[in-house]
C-alpha cells in the first residue's frame, strides 16, 4: 500500500508539464521500438541474414527471444493508448504480457532444470533452420522477460499493483543493465562457474530492448509511483531528473566507448578498468558539483520565495492579529484553523486551547451545522460562547477562502454586546423617561400650585389646569405677548397696576435671574380679587443659554384668612386675658398688704405664691405676643445706635441676680463702632442667653462674654463650662416650641419659646444667631449684628417656621 508520506507529497507536488510528456515519450518509443526489433530478428533468422554479434561472448537475440518483445511491446502500446481504440483492449494487452511471461518462464525452466518444451525447435523448423545452429540464450534475457511480463500483466491502479509492478520493473532493469555491462566488460561468467551460467552474457541488441521496454513501462505512468518522484516539480524531481539517467546509462555507454577503444586497439584489456574507475569517479564527482551549483541557485531562489512569502504571512498575519474584530477561520470539518487576539479577548480561552476544536465551543449555532459549513455571505446575529459560560452577542460575516488543505471559512465576528446593551439601556431609559414624563404631567396636572413655561424664543405657553383657573382663562396655544394682552388685570398687594416689564415671568426673560416670591392680585372678570403669590426662575440648557422660564403662582387666600385670624386670636389674648390677670395681679397686691398689716404671715406667703404664678402667666402671654409680633412683622424695630459694651455692661447689672455676676465676665475686644439695634428687644436676647449660660453651667464656673468686631458686623458670644449639647439638641434649639431632653425637668415652666423669640429679633435686626457645642465642655451661643444703618442694606424677608417662602394653604401659579 502507498505510504502516508508518498500519498501526501503526491498532493503537494504535481508533475512538472515537460517531464510527464517527455516520459510518455519514451514509453512509446520503447511501445514501438521493442516489437521493431523482434520483427527485424525473426526476419533475419527466417531470410537468413547474418546476426550482428559482439566483440566479446555474447548471444545473439532467438527467435522466441524476439517474439517475446512483440508481445511485450504491444503490452505496453495497448496500455498507453486511449481506452475504447481495440475491442477488450485491456484483456488483449494481458494476454500480450502472458505470453511474454510464458516465454522468459520456460526459457528460464529449461536453463534451471534442463526441462526444454521445444518452442525453439519449433520456431527453427518454421524458418527452416538447423536446430545446432542456435546458441542457447542467457538466463538473464529470460529473467527480465519473466519480470516484464509479470509487470505488464498486472491491474492498472495506484495502490498495492502499482508498487509490485514499478520493483518487478527495477529488477527486470536492474538484469538488462547488469547482462550490458557484462557484454561491454567483458565475460560476465568465464569456464568453471556455474554450467548453466557459463559463456551466457546477454547480447547487446537483447539487453539495449530490455532496458528500453523497462523504461517504457516505467514512464507509462508518469504521475504516479516510482516515476512520479523523477517528473513531479520539486527539489528531489530535479535531482532525479539529472542524475539517474546519468548513473543509470553512463556507465554503460562508457563501456562501450572503451570497448571501441580495445576493438581498435588503442587501449589493451588490462586499461580498461582502470579508466573505467578513474572516469566514473571523476564524473560522479563533476556530476555532484554540478547537482550542488543547481541546488545552489535552487535554494538562493527558494529562500528569496520564503523569505518574500514569510514577509507576507507576516504582513497578513500582523493584520489579521490587529483587526479589532474576532476572527476565526473553519475548515470543512467544523475545526477552528486560526484564531486572532481579539478572539482570544472576547471569548476568554487561550489559542492554544481553541486551535483543533470543534466551532461550537465558541459559536454553539450559526457557523457549521454538522454536515457543511454555512457560507451565506449575508451578515447575521448570532450568540457567542465564553469560556466563563457567559453569553456573548455578535455578528457575523463569512467568507470562504481556498487552501490546500480544503475549504475553509473565514469568519469576522463583531462583538456587539455593547451596542445591545446600550440599546437596551436607551430604552429602559425611554421607558423611564416616559414614566418620568407621564409623572411629572401627573404631578403638573394635580399640584395646588399654577405653573407655566414660557420658551425664551417665543412661542405657545404651556400652563397646568391650577394656572388657567388662577388666572380665569384658558391658556393653551397662547403667546405671552398675547397672553398679556387679554390677561385679568394684575395688580401689586396694595392693589397698584402692573406694567408689562413688571410681570415676574418678563422679568426673567430680560435679566436670567430668579424674582419673587412675590405677592400680586389677579382681577377676575366677576369683580373677584385673588390673592397669589409668584415667583419666576429661569431655566438654562446646554452652555448655559436661556431656553425659558418656568414661573409658579400660589393662591395666598387662605394664608391672608389664617393671618386675620391670628390677629383676632393675639387680640383675644392682649385683651380678655391681660386684663383678668392684671385685676388678680391688683387685689392680691392689696391683700398682700391687708394680711401683712394683720400679722397674717402664713396667709400673705400663699398670696405672694398667687402672685408669682401670676407673673408667670403674664410672662408666657407676653412670649406668645411677641413671637406673634415678630412673625407677623407688624410692628417695626425701634432701633438707634448704641455702645454695645456698654449696653452689655447694663444687662449684666439689670439682668443678673446679685450673687451670679461674679461669674460673668465681660471682653470687649478693641474699639466697637456703633450698633443701630432695639435696645430692648436685644436686652431680651441678652438677658435669655446670659440666664440659660447661668442656669445650664457647673457652679462656680466662670461665663465669658465676648463683643468683638468682623468685617461688617458685630458678634456676641455667651461662653459657659456646662454639660453641652449634643448634635441633635444643638440642630433645633432655635425651633419654635423645642426644649431639650436636659431641660425638662429643670425648666419645666418653660414654652421653649426664649430661644426662637431670641433668633427672630436678630434675624429682624438682619443679623443670625447659631450655637456651637460639645458634649461635656460646655456651649457658646453667638449672635451677629450688621454695623451698617438699617437703610443701608435690605433686610432679607421674614418668613414663619418651617413655611416655604412661596408655599400657602390655597392653590398656587408659576410663570
Amino acid at each position: 500500500m502507498r505510504s502516508w508520506g508518498d500519498a501526501t507529497m503526491n498532493e503537494c507536488w504535481r508533475p512538472q508539464r515537460r517531464s510527464a510528456a517527455t516520459a510518455r515519450g519514451i514509453a512509446w518509443l520503447a511501445a514501438l521500438g521493442a516489437p521493431l526489433v523482434g520483427v527485424l530478428y525473426l526476419l533475419g533468422w527466417a531470410w537468413d541474414v547474418e546476426m550482428p554479434r559482439p566483440g566479446v561472448a555474447g548471444i545473439p537475440m532467438t527467435p522466441v527471444t524476439g517474439i517475446a518483445m512483440v508481445f511485450g511491446g504491444a503490452a505496453l502500446g495497448l496500455r498507453l493508448a486511449s481506452p475504447g481504440v481495440l475491442h477488450h483492449q485491456e484483456r488483449v494487452a494481458r494476454a500480450c504480457a502472458l505470453v511474454m511471461l510464458f516465454i522468459g518462464a520456460a526459457n528460464l525452466l529449461r536453463d534451471v532444470t534442463g526441462w526444454d518444451l521445444g518452442m525453439e525447435a519449433l520456431m527453427l523448423r518454421l524458418l527452416d533452420e538447423q536446430p545446432a545452429s542456435l546458441p542457447r540464450p542467457s538466463p538473464l534475457s529470460a529473467t527480465c522477460m519473466l519480470l516484464l511480463g509479470t509487470a505488464l500483466a498486472l491491474p492498472e491502479d495506484d495502490g498495492r499493483h502499482g508498487h509490485l509492478r514499478d520493483t518487478l520493473v527495477v529488477l527486470s532493469l536492474v538484469s538488462s543493465t547488469l547482462g550490458l555491462n557484462g557484454l561491454l566488460m567483458g565475460p560476465l561468467l568465464m569456464v568453471g562457474t556455474l554450467p548453466f551460467l557459463a559463456e551466457r552474457s546477454m547480447g547487446l541488441p537483447t539487453a539495449l530492448t530490455l532496458m528500453l521496454l523497462a523504461l517504457g513501462t516505467l514512464c507509462a505512468r508518469p504521475a504516479s509511483g516510482l516515476m512520479s518522484r523523477i517528473t513531479r516539480d520539486s527539489l528531489g524531481g530535479f535531482l532525479a531528473r539529472r542524475l539517474v539517467p546519468v548513473t543509470l546509462l553512463g556507465p554503460s555507454l562508457l563501456g562501450m566507448v572503451l570497448m571501441i577503444l580495445h576493438d581498435v586497439r588503442a587501449i589493451n584489456l588490462e586499461a580498461k578498468l582502470p579508466i573505467f574507475a578513474t572516469l566514473v569517479s571523476t564524473g560522479g564527482a563533476a556530476l555532484v558539483l554540478l547537482s550542488a551549483r543547481a541546488l545552489d541557485a535552487i535554494e538562493a531562489r527558494r529562500q528569496q520565495a520564503t523569505a518574500a512569502l514569510e514577509a507576507s504571512e507576516a504582513r497578513y498575519r500582523g493584520l489579521l492579529e490587529t483587526t479589532p474584530a474576532p476572527l476565526l477561520a473553519v475548515d470543512a470539518q467544523g475545526q477552528l484553523r486560526f484564531v486572532n487576539a481579539e478572539a482570544e479577548r472576547v471569548f476568554g480561552y487561550p489559542r492554544e486551547e481553541l486551535l483543533g476544536r470543534e466551532v461550537e465551543v465558541l459559536v454553539p449555532e450559526g457557523l457549521f451545522g454538522g454536515r457543511s459549513l454555512d457560507s451565506k455571505l449575508n451578515e447575521r446575529a448570532l450568540h457567542g460562547l465564553r469560556k466563563d459560560g457567559s453569553q456573548v452577542s455578535l455578528e457575523v460575516r463569512l467568507s470562504p477562502v481556498a487552501s490546500l488543505g480544503g475549504p475553509t471559512l473565514l469568519a469576522v465576528l463583531r462583538d456587539v454586546t455593547e451596542r445591545e446593551r446600550y440599546l437596551a439601556s436607551v430604552q429602559r431609559a425611554r421607558e423611564e423617561a416616559e414614566m418620568q414624563r407621564g409623572q411629572v404631567q401627573a404631578l403638573l396636572d394635580h399640584t395646588p400650585v399654577g405653573i407655566v413655561f414660557a420658551r425664551a424664543e417665543g412661542g405657545p405657553l404651556v400652563a397646568n389646569p391650577v394656572a388657567e383657573r388662577l388666572l380665569d382663562r384658558p391658556l393653551k396655544g397662547v403667546e405671552l405677548e398675547a397672553s398679556v394682552d387679554v390677561n385679568p388685570c394684575v395688580l401689586t398687594a396694595d392693589g397698584k397696576p402692573v406694567h408689562r416689564e413688571d410681570l415676574p415671568i418678563v422679568r426673567v426673560l430680560k435679566t436670567g435671574q430668579q424674582v419673587g416670591p412675590e405677592e400680586f392680585i389677579i382681577l377676575h372678570a366677576d369683580g373677584r380679587r385673588l390673592p397669589v403669590l409668584m415667583t419666576a426662575a429661569p431655566v438654562f440648557g446646554p452652555g448655559g443659554r436661556l431656553r425659558g422660564v418656568v414661573a409658579t403662582a400660589q393662591d395666598v387666600s387662605t394664608r391672608h384668612e389664617l393671618d386675620r385670624l391670628r390677629e383676632e386670636y393675639v387680640s383675644l389674648i392682649s385683651h380678655d386675658l391681660r386684663n383678668p390677670l392684671h385685676t388678680i395681679n391688683l387685689r392680691v397686691g392689696l391683700l398682700r398688704r391687708a394680711l401683712h398689716e394683720r400679722n397674717l404671715e402664713r396667709e400673705e406667703s400663699m398670696t405672694l405664691s398667687i402672685q408669682r404664678s401670676v407673673d408667670w402667666m403674664s410672662a408666657m402671654i407676653e412670649e406668645l405676643l411677641e413671637g406673634s409680633r415678630l412673625e407677623s412683622q407688624r410692628e417695626a424695630l425701634r432701633r438707634e445706635p448704641r455702645d454695645l459694651g456698654r449696653f452689655l455692661e447694663e444687662v449684666l447689672e439689670r439682668d443678673v441676680a446679685p450673687d451670679l455676676r461674679e461669674r460673668f465676665h465681660l471682653e470687649v475686644q478693641g474699639t466697637l463702632p456703633p450698633v443701630w439695634m432695639d435696645a430692648a428687644r436685644l436686652e431680651r436676647v441678652a438677658a435669655n442667653l446670659l440666664s440659660n449660660a447661668a442656669k445650664y453651667s457647673l457652679p462656680g464656673q466662670p461665663i465669658t462674654v465676648r463683643a468683638q468686631l468682623e468685617p461688617g458686623q458685630v458678634v456676641v458670644s455667651v461662653t459657659d463650662v456646662g454639660p453641652g449639647l449634643p448634635p441633635e439638641d444643638a440642630a433645633h434649639v432655635f425651633d419654635k416650641y423645642y426644649r431639650t431632653r436636659k431641660s425638662g425637668a429643670a425648666d419645666a415652666k418653660g414654652l421653649g419659646l426664649g430661644l426662637y423669640i431670641s433668633r427672630l429679633i436678630i434675624e429682624a435686626h438682619g443679623g443670625r444667631i447659631w450655637v456651637e457645642s460639645e458634649p461635656g465642655k460646655g456651649s457658646t451661643f453667638r449672635f451677629s449684628l450688621p454695623v451698617a444703618p438699617p437703610g443701608a442694606s435690605p433686610r432679607p424677608p421674614q418668613v414663619p417656621e418651617g413655611q416655604d417662602p412661596a408655599a400657602g394653604n390655597g392653590p398656587a401659579v408659576s410663570v
